[in-house]
């Protein structure tokens, strides 16, 4: 008698991923995100071979899209540093993404294309599920504001090669390469836009701009005879892309690519905007027609038409000193120094220690100390001080970066050595608009700048207003014009504006 031949018993740990890819899943998913890695990393180590591998991967990527979907929409509108359970969540889902990134880079480098052809996959396919995975890595990095974790670019990079090597340059090129060419150039157009000094809306909203219109940027394997807005990238090293105007590579394996392409259409894109035509008829995200966002679009055209040169070398520095982070913060404190002897000592507690990092004649960078700090955001005005005998200086933080809940460092360029605290109310009909805080700046005729106004966002540098201003316990109201926008973030406005004596 015969005896039937038994199957042999799969690994425990891949019976254990399979049994939990069978139950339903959680209503929320993010508790989907430390079993996930888990066994990630368990099937892993299991050596299985690569037809297996893929079926069990796919798998686990659908409940990663799951966890991205429900978390990166709480990253859009917090500020730093993060609160710590939000923090942990965003750097696991960061390393779920690094994970299954390296899992389809491994893949698509020991599959044999014809072994991929008997489940109908190819190997473009397995470097397009690689790079999705890096892109969605990178935009939860920026939006939290952390450094790039190690071996993204690397990579990213292995897998754009993987994928042009594998293609046959005599045949049509697949689908899944202009996908791939895409989300390779939109992270690349991303990360030269300066993302750290958005807003995580703001990210968001380029990052969804460059979905679809980074495939206007060029990319060449061979060196261009002129640097001018060039950069490149390595395939042997492990960093972001490099300016050709600022630094050359040494050799080895290089990608070369320019924006300018990408510059020219977001001016028409703007210019569009700017005239009223709607987003839709663009194929643009509907965000696109406020004003803030069209603001970020501006910014990275910028950078994008020409890379930013360093203007002054930096000066270490280990000086200790003294940040008001909030606005109104910021404006009680001026408004107690102009008291001979203030009436309350509560904004004693609205700032907080620093360690001056460096300093240049345009700003510094500064990172936290001692001292509670909440409420941060690229684009937010700040007051420092080297002590308590020194006048604020105002600030705008150009970027912010945030290693942890307990790390924050900025980089903070100076609008003015001082500041007098006023309120402003617009000049308006029937429903008069309540006086809001604002700062008042001093002229500085050596930067061709006249008196100006720092207030919260909103449209008071496109109206009338009165400006309200106490001197020596009298108050003085004068009625003024906006004249000229200096700085519009989605937190502050900056504008130069004139005064109207005769109307006091």
């Amino acid at each position: 008698m015969r005896r039937k031949k038994t199957s042999p018993q799969p690994p425990i740990q891949l019976q254990q991923a399979l049994d939990w890819l069978a139950g339903p899943p959680p209503d929320d998913p993010l508790l989907d995100l430390i079993p996930l890695r888990n066994h990630i990393a368990a099937i892993g180590s299991l050596g299985l071979p690569v037809l297996h591998r893929i079926k069990i991967d796919e798998l686990l990527q659908q409940r990663a899209e799951r966890i991205d979907a429900a978390l990166t929409p709480m990253l859009l509108d917090v500020k730093l540093p993060l609160p710590t359970d939000l923090g942990t969540a965003a750097q696991d889902l960061i390393g779920l993404r690094a994970e299954l990134g390296e899992t389809w880079l491994r893949v698509a480098g020991e599959a044999d294309p014809r072994d991929l052809a008997r489940i109908h996959r190819s190997r473009t396919q397995v470097c397009l599920q690689g790079i999705f995975n890096l892109s969605r890595q990178f935009i939860a990095t920026l939006l939290t504001a952390i450094p790039t974790p190690i071996n993204f670019w690397r990579n990213a990079q292995a897998l754009y090669h993987r994928a042009h090597e594998s293609a046959d340059p005599t045949a049509t090129l697949p689908a899944e390469m202009s996908l791939i060419d895409t989300r390779f150039k939109a992270m690349l157009a991303l990360t030269t836009a300066q993302p750290e000094g958005l807003a995580p809306r703001e990210i968001a909203f380029l990052a969804d701009y460059l979905e679809t219109h980074a495939t206007v940027t060029r990319i060449d394997m061979i060196r261009p005879e002129a640097a001018e807005d060039w950069f490149w990238l390595d395939a042997s090293l492990d960093q972001r892309p490099v300016s050709l105007s600022r630094l050359s590579p040494d050799s080895g394996l290089c990608l070369y690519f320019r924006f300018g392409e990408l510059a020219n259409l977001a001016a028409r894109h703007l210019d569009q905007l700017n005239d009223g035509v709607p987003p839709s008829s663009l194929g643009l995200p509907h965000q696109a027609a406020g004003a803030d966002y069209r603001n970020a679009l501006e910014r990275a055209r910028q950078y994008w038409a020409m890379p930013r040169r360093r203007s002054f070398n930096r000066r270490p520095q280990t000086l200790r000193v003294d940040v008001c982070i909030q606005l109104s913060a910021l404006w009680t404190a001026l408004a107690s120094d102009s008291q001979q002897e203030p009436k309350s000592s509560h904004c004693e507690l609205a700032y907080s220690d620093w360690t001056l990092l460096n300093d240049s004649p345009s700003g510094y960078a500064i990172v936290h100390a001692i001292g509670e700090v909440a409420g941060i955001v690229p684009g937010g005005a700040v007051g420092l001080r080297a002590d308590a005998g020194t006048a604020w200086q105002i600030c705008l933080v150009r970027w912010a970066r945030s290693k942890n809940s307990r790390h924050v460092e900025l980089g903070l360029e100076v609008l003015a050595p001082s500041a007098q605290p006023v309120r402003i109310q617009a000049l308006t009909g029937r429903n008069p608009e309540s006086p809001i805080p604002a700062l008042l700046l001093p002229a500085l005729p050596g930067l061709n700048r006249s008196e100006a106004i720092l207030a919260v966002r909103g449209d008071y540098n496109a109206r009338p207003f009165t400006l309200m201003q106490e001197h020596e316990a009298r108050l003085q109201i004068v009625e003024c014009m906006p004249h000229r926008s200096l700085i519009e973030t989605s937190s502050v406005e900056v504008f130069e504006f004139t005064r109207n004596p005769m109307a006091n």
